[in-house]
């Protein structure tokens, strides 16, 4: 008996070619990406919690106040804290903070790799390599801000559908458009400073090539996207009351010997001293990163030819401007107009972390970089090329393994599930103030490594703590009203139980492992013993129990997150009717 055999049907062969060629044009970015994750991450790819500055991830985490931007403080982690608690929901929180810290980090290199105008793997390598691999993510990440460089990793695929828009690319090579877009979507997790690059970045080129249109419905869709921002801050009365101090603290400083304009020019000079790579005191990493920098430049240069003028000209005004904007606060006289415009614009005190406008001139610098590497590819000096892709890797060997091993996992104490449920399950309305009153928290279990404050984000009902920050020297004071008034209510001497239950709080929460906790503890007199347990004691104001439940989401978060979800279904839908 013969053996048959099947002939693949004739619309089997062209999705094999076309898989092949999906596969042959992003194995190197693929392979990149992949490659920068466990570069930079490695060391803390295992269970467990990497707890850092802003970076705050809990155990089963609840839709709270701070995840619909209702709570005391300003709505800065909306919309992010949404979809970190969301995807927290479907996978353990620990393994969805790696998973969301990885696809940052990945989306950024395989980004601006496909941004580059390049076809040679080695050139397209450099670029996404020079984007992630700079002092500008070493500071994020040094920070634990997360939600920052998705932002950033955002930038180049917005940037992508800027260059769809002035010129499809023939043969439907380079980015889709499909994927600029969803990227571009993601710019809103990084906040109103990184959505202000996203506009510095491809508003210019737009304007350039008067795409009235283009620019019109982006702008139209940021509005969209952001409206859980500016509803929340409509919210409040539009009125934000910024310390002025906070210009000076956060402006730009010097990490180099190269002053101001040499420490932005290689991507540095954040505000915090401790967040400065290694070795960038130096006078001989500070030229060679200057070299670097300068070489990046001339190669952005060399793509002259290769990107519509108006693209060109766009990035590289977008990149001028937020230079310009970060540098202006490091004199004194753009120290006073800085004051002045957070004195009258309520929303321009989000940006006084002047060195997140830096993402436009990274974005310039990775893209020359890869020229350079093409154009040294197809010259005799193509010995030069991989030692132009590594030159970021060796100038900045401490990003690499959790940045030299400053990252790692740690996991919360059994108290804090147990106090957890205990204060999730009472149905009474009322807040939560959380003792001492500090923003950040040192834990001896977690490394002493300063954190924000994780209770915050570990209850349902709204959490009061301290919203002041300790830059230095300098306490830079917050903006929640609610938090001022507990704060006068705790500097009254006596028994402050009384004050805060006026002030609608039924629990509180005292931190004994904390400075002071003991001090803290002794003056609620009347308050009643819920749980002690561990490093945590609960407390209960004594008094008539609220009847408002802690589970009602108020009207604004529910129209802000409306307004974005049907903001992203008319850009799915006109995707779809364009095809």
């Amino acid at each position: 008996m013969g053996v048959r055999v099947r002939r693949p049907s004739p619309e089997f062969g062209p999705a094999l070619l076309r898989a092949a060629v999906v596969l042959r044009r992003w194995w190197p970015e693929a392979a990149l990406g992949f490659g920068v994750v466990i570069a930079i991450l490695g060391a803390v790819l295992r269970r467990g919690y990497v707890l850092r500055y802003d970076m705050v991830f809990v155990p089963d985490p609840p839709f709270g106040a701070t995840v619909w931007g209702s709570g005391s403080e300003l709505p800065r982690a909306v919309p992010s804290e949404l979809l970190a608690v969301g995807l927290s929901q479907l996978i353990p929180a620990d393994v969805a903070q790696k998973v969301l810290l990885a696809a940052c980090l990945a989306l950024a290199a395989v980004g601006a790799a496909r941004l580059a105008p390049v076809s040679h793997p080695m050139a397209r390598l450099a670029a996404g390599l020079a984007y992630v691999w700079n002092p500008w993510v070493y500071g994020r990440l040094h920070l634990g801000q997360w939600a920052v460089i998705a932002g950033y990793a955002a930038l180049p695929w917005a940037y992508s559908w800027v260059l769809g828009v002035l010129r499809p690319p023939p043969g439907g090579t380079g980015p889709g458009r499909r994927s600029a877009v969803a990227g571009g979507v993601a710019v809103v997790l990084g906040g109103p400073a990184m959505v202000l690059a996203a506009v510095l970045a491809c508003a210019p080129a737009l304007a350039l090539a008067r795409r009235w249109r283009a620019l019109v419905a982006g702008a139209a869709a940021l509005v969209g996207l952001t409206a859980p921002w500016w509803l929340a801050l409509l919210s409040r009365g539009g009125a934000v009351d910024l310390d002025e101090r906070g210009v000076a603290a956060f402006a730009v400083r010097p990490d180099t010997p190269l002053g101001v304009l040499g420490s932005v020019g290689t991507l540095g000079g954040i505000w915090s001293r401790n967040a400065v790579p290694v070795g960038r005191d130096q006078w001989p990493v500070a030229l060679l990163a200057l070299v670097l920098a300068a070489a990046a430049l001339w190669g952005y240069v060399l793509t002259r030819r290769r990107w519509p003028s108006a693209a060109w000209w766009g990035l590289l005004a977008g990149a001028v401007l937020g230079t310009v904007i970060t540098v202006v606060p490091a004199w004194s006289v753009g120290a006073q107009w800085m004051v002045a415009l957070v004195e009258h614009v309520p929303l321009a005190g989000a940006v006084r972390d002047g060195t997140r406008l830096l993402a436009p001139l990274a974005l310039v610098q990775a893209v020359g970089l890869g020229m350079l590497v093409e154009s040294l590819t197809s010259a005799r000096a193509r010995a030069w090329a991989p030692l132009v892709v590594a030159a970021p890797v060796l100038l900045l060997p401490g990003l690499a393994w959790g940045l030299s091993g400053q990252l790692d996992t740690v996991r919360y104490p059994a108290e804090w599930s147990v106090v957890r449920a205990e204060v999730n399950r009472d149905p009474a309305g009322g807040s939560l103030v959380s003792l001492p009153w500090s923003s950040f928290r040192a834990y001896r279990w977690a490394g002493n490594v300063p954190v924000l404050d994780p209770a915050s984000r570990a209850f349902r009902r709204p959490v009061i703590g301290d919203q002041d920050v300790l830059v230095g020297r300098d306490r830079i004071r917050g903006e929640s009203r609610e938090a001022d008034r507990v704060a006068e209510a705790l500097a009254v001497p006596g028994d402050p139980g009384p004050a805060l239950r006026r002030l609608g709080v039924r629990y509180v929460l005292i931190e004994t492992d904390q400075p002071d906790a003991a001090q803290v503890e002794s003056r609620f007199a009347d308050a009643e013993l819920v749980r002690r347990d561990g490093s945590l004691t609960l407390l209960r104001l004594p008094g008539a129990d609220f009847s408002e439940s802690t589970g009602r989401i108020g009207i604004v978060p529910v129209l802000g997150y409306s307004v974005l979800g049907a903001t992203l279904l008319i850009v799915l839908l006109h995707r779809v009717t364009r095809r």
